[in-house]
């Protein structure tokens, strides 16, 4: 809004001068009463404008914080999904090592009993071979043990035959 006549116009106004004018104190004093309106209005009029400022500069402010929220929001967005993706990412990784080590574990339980079968099996055989050995030697060993029996038998028998002859031979020659 653009005034053109100030105040201190007002006051300063000064008209030509005819007979048949109005009265100069009354002319004077209704200038003065509106040069007074005016002053209050243009004051009301600086002190809205300075309001408005103050509120434009808070809208301002309000606006840049609006801004600052937003961004927020969508970096609290952006981070709860990174989040969300990183721990399902996690989850699928735990997973993936627990299959790969259970597979490995079984691969070894499998491959242990493999080998706990081929030492039962051969364990087996050598304790068939161990028992036809030991079935062999003790074989050998009662025919040994007859022998020396038979023998002994054999020589104890001589010995008695020999005393019986022996006798017999005294007894005939007495």
């Amino acid at each position: 809004m653009d005034i053109k006549i100030l105040p201190e116009e007002i006051r300063g106004k000064e008209f030509a001068k005819s007979m048949s004018g109005y009265k100069k104190s009354e002319v004077d004093d209704f200038l003065q009463s509106i040069a007074n309106q005016m002053e209050i209005m243009l004051a009301e009029i600086q002190n809205l404008n300075e309001k408005i400022q103050e509120k434009n500069k808070e809208l301002e402010k309000l606006d840049e914080q609006k801004e600052l929220l937003k961004k927020t929001l969508i970096l609290a967005e952006k981070l709860k999904e990174e989040t969300l993706q990183n721990a399902k990412n996690e989850a699928e990784n735990i997973i993936k090592d627990a299959e790969i080590s259970s597979r490995e574990k079984v691969k070894k339980a499998k491959d242990y009993l493999s080998i706990l079968e081929h030492d039962y099996i051969n364990l087996k055989e050598k304790k068939k071979q161990y028992t036809i050995s030991f079935k062999a030697q003790l074989n050998s060993m009662l025919e040994i043990i007859e022998k020396s029996m038979e023998q002994e038998s054999t020589a104890t028998e001589k010995q008695s035959n020999t005393k019986i002859n022996t006798k017999l031979k005294h007894e005939k020659d007495s």
